[in-house]
């Protein structure tokens, strides 16, 4: 694991459900007890991130996720009170598995069920029913897609602009047509449907589609000035630091980075920190730099949804 802080900040933004497929061969994904359990398994065998939120996406939603969540959670419950046979049984993993997660709980872990509310059109028609049967701790909100016009794939398409396999296609939209239609359409989920915490804001440049800065800035201020509004918190995901190998782009996010939280300090925004991990070994991944991002924007504390709220966790 790249550059991880094991005490701090809480992790809250995680796909138990794993990596993206090629496009056309992604479909939904059930959880099971197990799957959950072990996401969490792996961090409690580290020692860290202390406290972690599962949240994955719509369109991997299926009927069987809320069972499964809440037969988690029992297993939970169990290897809190010392039931760890109890916890092994339910989840379908080994007793010493079990262990290392009571072990965990008993140290001051903490693990939370979200998920990631995006605009994937390919989502079941009852996937919003489905998480909020799972009763999450947290939902993230996030844009994925932005409806064009396209040459080969015809009016009113949904385009997947942060998908490589399509990558391309900034050279019809335009990098900054791009990013109109993508702040706006994340301003109007903000203010309309409900989240705890805004994703990875800067990912229209992704692939290195940046807007002028002027530009760029103002669009910073809007979101963070919408999120102090709606007490929704601003994520810093650190995806963008450890899946960029090179140094130029990486620093671009940094430094754009950097710029939000200190507007966001200036607001009075509240502030959450993920490493949007698709993979166990990239739980906590460079939260390192992203410790040291928040101490020079001056901010002290960060949140963790718990129950349904964001819960202020001191920055150590």
């Amino acid at each position: 694991m790249s550059g991880a802080v094991l005490n701090a900040p809480p992790d809250c933004h995680g796909h138990a459900k794993g990596e993206h497929a090629p496009y056309a061969l992604e479909r939904p994904v059930a959880y099971t007890p197990r799957m959950l359990f072990l996401w969490f398994f792996h961090a409690a065998r580290r020692g860290g991130p202390r406290r972690m939120m599962v949240s994955d996406h719509l369109n991997y939603a299926c009927e069987q996720d809320a069972a499964a969540v809440g037969t988690f959670r029992e297993t939970l419950r169990c290897a809190a009170r010392g039931r760890v046979r109890d916890a092994a049984d339910l989840a379908g993993v080994t007793i010493a598995q079990a262990t290392v997660v009571a072990e965990g709980l008993a140290g001051g872990m903490h693990f939370s069920i979200g998920a990631e509310m995006d605009d994937d059109p390919r989502s079941p028609p009852d996937a919003a029913r489905i998480v909020a049967a799972m009763q999450p701790d947290g939902l993230i909100q996030s844009v994925h897609f932005l409806k064009i016009d396209h040459p080969e794939f015809g009016p009113a398409w949904d385009w997947p602009f942060d998908n490589p396999e399509f990558s391309a296609v900034y050279q019809t939209v335009g990098i900054e047509a791009a990013w109109d239609a993508y702040v706006a359409k994340l301003l109007s989920a903000i203010e309309t449907q409900p989240c705890h915490i805004a994703g990875h804001f800067h990912v229209p440049a992704k692939f290195g589609h940046w807007p002028r800065p002027s530009i760029l800035e103002g669009y910073e201020d809007d979101f963070v000035a919408t999120c102090a509004r709606r007490g929704v918190a601003i994520e810093l995901n650190t995806r963008f630091f450890y899946r960029h190998a090179h140094a130029e782009a990486r620093q671009r996010f940094v430094d754009a980075q950097l710029r939000l939280l200190k507007k966001a300090k200036a607001a009075g925004a509240k502030v959450a920190v993920s490493s949007d991990a698709h993979r166990p070994d990239d739980q906590g991944a460079a939260f390192d730099l992203a410790l040291r991002l928040l101490v020079e924007a001056g901010i002290r504390d960060v949140v963790f949804p718990a129950g349904g709220h964001l819960k202020r966790i001191p920055v150590e």
